[in-house]
């Protein structure tokens, strides 16, 4: 990772789960809650 991805790393592990979430959901919109990640999702074995 670079030392820029390594900063919000170690930011973001401090952050409980739903914390991370909004905060990529207000980054992005809810264009990240698309089929692709619905499908990467089921992939990982989350869903």
């Amino acid at each position: 990772m670079s030392e820029m991805q390594i900063k919000i790393w170690d930011m973001l592990i401090k952050l409980d789960g739903e914390t991370v979430a909004q905060l990529f959901t207000n980054y992005y919109g809810m264009q990240l809650l698309d089929e692709d990640f619905m499908d990467f999702l089921e992939q990982e074995e989350i869903y």
